[in-house]
């Protein structure tokens, strides 16, 4: 009997489904996982370097950093271990690469974004010339007011902004925590509907925002978009609304040459489906138009003012909401050159907005997601000191706080 060359045993050999799928399967497996790794990461890396410059790559910017980092990671391992299982390479080029680029996102993600190294460099202490300044955004949730506003007094907060707290009681009770900013023996207006025993240049509340300081504030202005009407009637976010105000901050009473410290309090739409750069624009339009009118501290109550030919004074502070992820393009529109406070001394993933009573599933996909929304904007010639966030109670938002040093102009 005649002998079988190779060529014809290699013809007529049929192997099984685990040596077909070893064969045929398990490499494009390989490959595939690699392939879906690299993309992955192009896709989180180009959104990392065009935010949302334009309208479609905002939503690569907004891809949650730890479900992509991490997913490529796994993607890598189940690569490797298809193509070490499998008959034929699969993906050999391709893993390598992924790789060096799943290292060098981990590495940017870990220092670049989180910026861990900050554990260790910067300091938990206030500075002694340091103003701190500390926004929420309540949402018009339940809390225990007397308990939070403890702890606020016990981390010696300077200046504190509310966006959206309920009317009534609960603002009323918000606004006495803050009483020891300048305590009064006599009972004093803030405004039509909230009193204080203390001096109330020192309060202001306006809308959906609530204002206490040490320091006396002098003047405020304020500007709307969207539904106005409708803002003023809602109890919480401001939803498809939005404002700006400034308030000017003296703080140095004795002197009559200094100028006022500006801070701007932002709330701004929550809607993602809009191109972000486009609703910045509405909202330096609407800064821009603003008719100059306000409330001013007269001798003894806040008093109404109309200067016409009056704008925005320059900030020294944008702090509140603003519904776009922190480092976006768009932000510049608003404060061109201004610093993210977090940027500069913050650490950490910048979780300031979390479901905390949603569903288990909607729980688990916010473990995922990084949103820091509600941001502080410093002006370049100032210089911040520390910066975190602080989670308060069973809310979504997490207050934010920034310790500034004030430079010169």
């Amino acid at each position: 009997m005649a002998r079988r060359t190779k060529n014809e045993s290699a013809r007529d050999f049929r192997p099984g489904p685990i040596g077909w799928a070893r064969r045929r399967v398990l490499p494009l497996l390989a490959k595939g996982s690699a392939l879906l790794g690299i993309v992955l990461l192009g896709a989180w890396i180009t959104g990392r370097v065009l935010t949302d410059e334009h309208h479609w790559s905002q939503y690569l910017y907004w891809l949650p950093p730890l479900g992509v980092v991490g997913g490529a990671w796994v993607l890598l391992v189940l690569s490797t271990i298809f193509a070490a299982l499998s008959r034929r390479l699969g993906g050999l080029i391709l893993r390598p690469v992924l790789l060096v680029l799943v290292i060098g996102c981990s590495l940017y993600l870990l220092l670049g974004v989180w910026h861990l190294q900050r554990v260790v460099t910067v300091s938990d202490a206030k500075a002694p010339d340091a103003i701190r300044v500390l926004h929420w955004n309540h949402g018009g949730k339940t809390i225990d007011t007397d308990a939070w506003g403890a702890r606020i007094k016990e981390i010696d907060t300077d200046i504190v902004l509310i966006a959206n707290p309920d009317w009534g009681e609960e603002r009323q009770d918000l606004l006495e925590q803050f009483e020891y900013f300048a305590p009064d023996e006599r009972v004093r207006w803030v405004n039509y509907s909230y009193r204080v025993h203390a001096d109330p240049a020192h309060f202001r509340v306006e809308g959906h925002a609530v204002i206490a300081s040490r320091f006396a504030m002098t003047r405020t202005g304020k500007v709307y978009f969207g539904d106005h009407e409708r803002t003023q009637v809602m109890n919480h976010s401001s939803s498809g609304n939005g404002w700006v105000m400034f308030a000017q901050f003296d703080l140095d009473p004795e002197r009559i040459d200094d100028e006022p410290m500006v801070v701007w309090f932002v709330d701004l739409p929550s809607n993602p489906m809009v191109w972000k750069a486009e609703e910045m624009r509405t909202v330096r339009r609407a800064i821009d138009s603003w008719d100059g009118s306000g409330w001013e501290m007269g001798r003894h109550v806040w008093e109404r003012y109309e200067d016409p030919g009056a704008v925005f004074p320059t900030p020294d502070l944008v702090v509140g909401d603003f519904n776009t992820p922190r480092g976006s393009a768009s932000l510049d529109l608003i404060a061109p050159g201004y610093r993210d406070a977090f940027e500069a001394a913050g650490h950490g993933r910048g979780r300031s907005f979390v479901i905390r009573d949603g569903s288990t599933a909607e729980r688990a996909v916010f473990g995922l997601v990084d949103l820091h929304i509600d941001l502080t904007l410093v002006a370049p010639q100032h210089r911040v000191s520390r910066y975190r966030l602080l989670p308060t109670q069973n809310t979504d938002h997490s207050a934010q706080i920034a310790d500034i040093v004030l430079g010169n102009e």
